[in-house]
């Protein structure tokens, strides 16, 4: 039967988008171990973790297959009721320990390398060189003791050169390529021939050559009993390890070795195991190098297999450099040796605190990781849990909070490097739990929403336009059933946001999500239809250089935990509101409203834009909800003598409106004017008396301003004063029915004069303005016209 994961929770992350991020998710695999589960049934194994985007370990962490993988979502939740067992504790991560070293020499001698091809003949080492081992029974080498504390102290590879360490790995690569008749031949062609005495680099070497040749398909013309060789060759019948046949290389090589044997947590372990003699068997080595013993696992590193599918023909085999030299505080999570002074820290860990250590692979400590709430590798909880981890350079918190189904779980936490190195995009595993759900909140939790993306918050995408956000959690909640998240942007950008939920469709939600852009921010306000958890998308791009297509950016958990009674917004299409692409191209700017979104008490606006050109405009009133247009309740005119653009516009009922803003400068003689600005406007209330504005002709629209009257009806009286700015007009006439009465200009582009009105009020008569601006004197344009 299939097993849901039920109910993840949120995951805090806070970034810096100016440093290296590391971005951290979780997968967790849902099953009940050694029990029965919901349905009574009784589950065998964990299920490994899943093949998508994950580095896959087979020897140092478990095997990805097809597997159920739910990813934990980021937010900033409360840390929930989670209880321990008698006994458990929580176990204390070594910390570096301090000993006494020599001076270790930096190498800077880069080796010369000549290249090689497969199957090439070695050089052949000259007569007098002889294999001489570095320890007898009588010399093992001397006594372990604690490593040092600091990195300069003891043996590592920032000891090399960075140039010298490409040459050794390299002649490593080449020497590998050639077949040797013995053991003899193949030490001096790997060291002595190239005169490597400095130590690290002897041991390197070797490591890098073990890391590369197949040693299956070595062969030795003459295998003798108790012989090197018969080390080297016993790998293919499995009678030997690579502990030993590392151990036997360094001997020869002149560095102290030991093999080291103990538990280790490899491929087939489970957080909460218990070890017992004879399961979880390894070995690995110490080598002595200037004076501190220094731990080796030769086998791991060299065994690293990447790639999608479990199968023979999809291996590939990659050096893991974490297991050269390795800090035993580090080590110690996954190896265990028999004897506790090989453990070389100052203070041993017992076998119980081993096996209650959580399961942290090397990629937690190559990024930095630290724990900060769980360090036991079984978590009891009740209702919510909880598991956070920290990065040390940032101190950037990693919250892992869910809620699950009774029953026993283990938990995948992955991690990646977020820079432009990291092109392949690939989650490694960091570290796991088990956790024991003993008890379950009520209501019983649910899946998350179905998003498009299994990361939480701010994604690469954020960073990479320059964004930038207050919101410190991926977990947004509302008050009063409303939210607002907002992005700073550094340029002219397109957003769009989708919402989402378990229970109701895309098309159902698209009211109560509006995005909007003010000046250099975008909101994105959310109206929650009810309680419940809402996914919010949100997707952008730069219309530059990206054309149409959108990018996701981030995505939030929008949680409602109050009984509300949403009414949705009008559905508007992504990027509707605000500034389009030409407003700014033809230099406008908003003057009275910078927020597309416009709620009145009135029914009634003036809104303008200021101007760096001369532009002809229009305006377009629709019904959000109908659809309906309503073209003569908005009034379009210049005024500040063509500075600024004005648009009176008088709702005709309460609810939505669509107000679209067409514009194009008067020196483009094209025929469309592109839109250049988006609001909405929340009419709540009528305040006055709806009468429509008198119809625009195209050449009123040309800087013309009417100072009175904005509308002819009987209250205007007998006798209307008519007073407006039409510039270039040489004469500009008001016909009332069929009676042409001529305005006075008392200065440049004002025109001015009294029209009797009284006589046609009732008749449902027209009255016109008109202007002529030169040429034939009886050659009138039509500016305007009212209905008395």
């Amino acid at each position: 039967m299939e097993r849901r994961t039920s109910g993840t929770r949120s995951v805090e992350i806070t970034y810096d988008p100016h440093t290296r991020v590391t971005k951290v998710t979780a997968g967790l695999a849902s099953t009940y171990i050694g029990g029965q589960g919901r349905d009574g049934e009784v589950d065998e194994e964990f299920p490994p973790p899943p093949p998508e985007l994950l580095q896959q370990q087979y020897l140092y962490g478990a095997a990805p297959q097809q597997g159920v993988y739910a990813s934990v979502a980021p937010g900033t939740q409360a840390q929930g009721q989670v209880s321990y067992r008698p006994g458990k504790g929580t176990t204390d991560v070594p910390q570096p320990q301090k000993g006494k070293v020599s001076n270790i020499p930096v190498s800077s001698a880069p080796i010369q390398v000549e290249k090689r091809n497969v199957g090439q003949e070695p050089p052949a080492p000259p007569p007098t060189f002889k294999l001489i081992p570095v320890k007898t029974e009588k010399d093992a080498g001397p006594p372990p003791t604690p490593q040092a504390a600091t990195s300069h102290q003891k043996p590592s590879l920032e000891n090399i050169d960075r140039q010298v360490l490409h040459t050794v790995d390299d002649h490593a690569i080449q020497v590998s390529k050639s077949d040797h008749s013995n053991v003899r031949e193949l030490v001096w062609d790997l060291i002595f021939s190239k005169n490597i005495t400095n130590e690290i680099e002897k041991c390197r070497v070797i490591f890098r050559w073990l890391a590369t040749k197949n040693l299956k398909e070595m062969s030795f013309d003459n295998v003798q009993a108790g012989s090197p060789e018969e080390v080297l060759m016993g790998l293919k019948t499995g009678r030997t390890t690579y502990a030993m046949v590392f151990d036997t290389m360094c001997n020869y090589a002149g560095l102290h070795s030991k093999i080291i044997s103990g538990y280790a947590k490899g491929a087939d372990y489970r957080p909460g195991q218990k070890f017992q003699p004879g399961t979880n068997q390894h070995s690995w080595n110490a080598v002595y190098i200037y004076g501190t013993w220094c731990v080796v696992d030769a086998h791991w590193a060299a065994r690293r297999i990447i790639g999608k599918q479990a199968s023979t023909e999809e291996f590939h085999y990659q050096l893991d450099e974490y297991f050269f030299l390795t800090e035993p505080a580090q080590l110690i999570f996954t190896h265990f040796p028999d004897d506790p002074k090989w453990q070389l820290l100052e203070r041993t860990v017992s076998l119980e605190e081993f096996e209650n250590m959580p399961h942290m692979k090397p990629q937690f400590f190559k990024y930095g990781l630290e724990f900060v709430s769980h360090r036991t590798a079984v978590v009891y909880g009740r209702g919510e849990i909880s598991i956070r981890l920290r990065y040390p350079a940032h101190r950037l918190v990693v919250a892992f909070n869910f809620s699950i189904q009774k029953g026993a779980y283990i938990l995948y936490i992955y991690a990646k490097e977020d820079t432009p190195e990291n092109k392949d995009n690939v989650y490694a595993q960091v570290c796991e739990y088990k956790i024991e759900q003993e008890e379950v909140n009520k209501p019983e939790p649910e899946p998350l929403p179905p998003c498009a993306y299994l990361n939480w918050g701010p994604g690469a995408a954020f960073f990479r336009y320059g964004l930038a956000t207050y919101q410190q959690t991926a977990t947004v909640l509302t008050r009063d059933g409303k939210a607002e998240l907002q992005f700073r942007i550094p340029k002219t950008m397109q957003f769009m946001a989708k919402l989402k939920n378990n229970h109701s469709s895309d098309s159902e939600l698209e009211g109560y999500c509006m995005n909007r852009i003010v000046g250099n921010t975008a909101y994105f306000n959310i109206t929650a239809p009810g309680r419940g958890e809402y996914g919010l998308e949100i997707y952008a791009n730069d219309p530059s250089t990206e054309g149409t297509t959108l990018f996701h950016v981030a995505q939030y958990l929008i949680e409602c935990n109050e009984d509300v009674k949403a009414v949705p917004l009008p559905k508007l299409p992504g990027g509707y509101l605000g500034a389009q692409p030409k407003f700014n191209e033809f230099g406008l700017n908003t003057l009275s409203h910078h927020d597309p979104v416009i709620h009145l008490e009135k029914n009634f606006v003036e809104i303008q834009f200021a101007t760096a050109q001369e532009m002809r405009v229009t305006a377009n009133l629709i019904d959000a909800e109908t659809d309906k247009d309503y073209p003569d309740y908005v009034f379009t005119q210049t005024q500040s003598q063509g500075s600024v653009v004005s648009f009176r516009v008088v709702l005709p009922n309460e609810g939505f409106y669509k107000l679209q803003l067409y514009s194009i400068p008067v020196s483009d003689t094209s025929q469309q004017l592109p839109g250049v600005y988006n609001y909405l406007i929340n009419c709540k209330k009528m305040t006055q008396q709806v009468v429509p504005f008198p119809k625009q002709y195209a050449q009123w629209k040309e800087g013309c301003c009417m100072e009175s009257p904005i509308s002819l009806h009987q209250g205007c009286g007998d006798e209307v004063v008519f007073c407006m700015f039409v510039p270039k007009a040489s004469a500009v006439a008001v016909v009332a029915g069929d009676e042409w009465t001529h305005l006075q200009s008392p200065q440049t582009g004002m025109w001015e004069g009294r029209v009797k009105m009284g006589h046609l009020y009732g008749r449902g008569a027209k009255a016109t303005l008109n202007a002529n601006y030169g040429g034939d004197p009886t050659s009138y344009a039509t500016l305007l016209e009212y209905n008395v």
